[in-house]
């Protein structure tokens, strides 16, 4: 997305190692506190591994415990050595940690930070084959694309205020509109999704989603939320969106209302800026959106590649590579566009003011890349 959005940025690091620093006296005045370098916020373990970590001065406590999320994950009595471990059995996502330690029933140390939780497996590095071009009308500012029984649906965004969101159906072999429903400024279109009878379309900061009638293009309801909307899908069941982060967000198509969030991360990082989305056969593929304010954890990740994402558990199973098709756009960047059409089992891709669409077959049993 060409605008901006604040997000927390993580320090990623390859490898979990708590120390326990001699910062404080107790009673005794034996050193004990617990204490992590000021620069390290930060930590990164990959999921069902084992989390270690070491206090030199752990026996002068009666109790050490690990919270995760303000609720206690474990906790060892009377420790009678320096180093510890513990199974980290959590889904992928971004967690507060805090490590407590007691003597005499009182807390006497305690020290917080991120528990970053990854992926166990890396990426297939997924390749294509160039089947296609095809015409895209170079004005659209492409914010969702899509194929519903056969036909081609786009949304479009509003980036120069001039009241140019709205969705449209498309004539593949033109690109031009067959029919369009537009909103009045300053609404910034997004993401689409076809469920139903109904077209979803979210917009940016406008915290609105516009539920369109897929017959007559005429506007049936609107649904509030909270948070800025990127790109859409669906399942069958639940709408799928994107807001910019790290994360998916199931919702009701009924209510909107959150049914669940699903983190998302390689084995070396969350993978935040997930931007257009499209749902097909079990997995979410997701372009990426980059800026100076967004540093991705792991460097596999830029705006030229395509995520994806097994959405039960927020895993990148496959990152595909488009650097080619970018060069080759008109544009040469924010590629934004992703819709598979069942027809053909391909997948066509464009972006943002591109005069062309790239038809591709996805080689989904790709050798795994060197990383």
């Amino acid at each position: 997305m060409n605008k901006p959005y604040f997000i927390l940025t993580l320090i990623f690091l390859s490898a979990l190692f708590f120390s326990c620093t001699e910062t404080s006296e107790n009673e005794d005045g034996k050193l004990i506190d617990f204490g992590f370098e000021s620069s390290r916020l930060n930590f990164a373990v990959k999921k069902d591994a084992t989390l270690p970590f070491n206090c030199k001065n752990a026996k002068l406590m009666d109790a050490i415990e690990l919270y995760v999320n303000g609720e206690k994950y474990k906790e060892w009595s009377n420790p009678s050595s320096t180093s510890f471990e513990v199974n980290v059995n959590l889904n992928l996502g971004v967690y507060s940690m805090e490590l407590r330690g007691y003597q005499k029933n009182k807390l006497i140390s305690a020290d917080g930070r991120n528990l970053i939780v990854n992926a166990a497996e890396k990426p297939l590095e997924l390749i294509y084959d160039l089947k296609a071009s095809h015409p895209h009308n170079s004005t659209h500012f492409t914010q969702g694309y899509e194929f519903h029984n056969g036909k081609l649906f786009e949304s479009t965004g509003n980036p120069n205020n001039d009241g140019s969101t709205k969705i449209a159906e498309l004539n593949e072999k033109t690109g031009s509109s067959i029919r369009e429903k537009g909103q009045p400024n300053p609404i910034f279109g997004e993401g689409i999704t076809i469920l139903g009878s109904n077209i979803y379309q979210v917009s940016w900061q406008n915290q609105k989603c516009f539920v369109y009638d897929l017959n007559t293009f005429e506007m049936d309801t609107m649904f509030i939320y909270q948070g800025e909307g990127w790109g859409l899908c669906n399942d069958g069941e639940s709408i799928i969106m994107s807001n910019g982060t790290h994360e998916l967000v199931y919702r009701d198509p009924l209510s909107f209302k959150i049914i669940k969030r699903v983190s998302v991360h390689t084995d070396k990082g969350v993978v935040t800026n997930l931007n257009e989305i499209e749902y097909h056969n079990d997995r979410v593929y997701a372009n990426v959106w980059m800026s100076e304010q967004r540093r991705q954890q792991d460097p596999d990740v830029d705006l030229t590649k395509i995520m994806e994402i097994n959405p039960k558990n927020g895993s990148v199973t496959g990152i595909l590579d488009i650097k080619g098709l970018v060069q080759k756009s008109n544009k040469k960047g924010v590629p934004n566009g992703i819709a598979y059409r069942k027809s053909s089992n391909t997948f066509w891709l464009t972006g943002k003011y591109w005069n062309e669409v790239y038809e591709v077959q996805i080689n989904t049993k790709s050798i795994q890349g060197a990383r």
